[in-house]
């Protein structure tokens, strides 16, 4: 790999982005996410001119779990989001990185990490954010859960602070 590496998540092939200046990368979850045949053609395609599939290293994903877990991220981040942001922070000790996604949970994650990212299609996340669930009966913060302990109302997640 050279300078360069675009870590790209599963919405890059949906919208068939393509770079030229650098590495393109994905992890083996991204792939079997690929289920439409236009986005599967665009992974062959990128993969014929030399996109890599690689898995992230496992010490990577107890730190993105991490990062998720005090943003409030890590109940809707999926395991592929996990390899990717893993992947990413894994790179960007050596390279200069960029992961294309259009997650937002996923670009909050790779904010607090300090991993850049550029939407594929999307206009992206404006700022960090910071996620609680909260019961939607009471108000109570909760740690996790679909239903409050206390009152039995349904939990939601919803900004920390508001």
């Amino acid at each position: 790999m050279n300078g360069k590496v675009y870590v790209i998540d599963t919405s890059g092939f949906i919208v068939g982005v393509q770079f030229t200046d650098g590495t393109m990368l994905t992890v083996p979850g991204v792939v079997d996410e690929i289920i439409d045949s236009a986005s599967r053609l665009r992974f062959d395609l990128m993969h014929d001119a030399g996109l890599r599939v690689e898995p992230p290293l496992g010490v990577f994903k107890d730190k993105v779990v991490s990062a998720a877990a005090s943003t409030g991220d890590a109940i809707v981040l999926s395991q592929t989001d996990i390899e990717v942001l893993s992947k990413a922070l894994e790179l960007v000790q050596e390279f200069d990185v960029i992961l294309i996604t259009d997650d937002y949970a996923v670009q909050n994650v790779a904010s607090i990490l300090g991993i850049k990212f550029k939407p594929a299609g999307s206009s992206g996340i404006k700022k960090e954010i910071v996620w609680e669930m909260r019961c939607t009966g009471c108000g109570v913060v909760v740690k996790s859960g679909s239903e409050c302990q206390i009152c039995g109302s349904a939990i939601r997640r919803r900004r920390a602070g508001h």
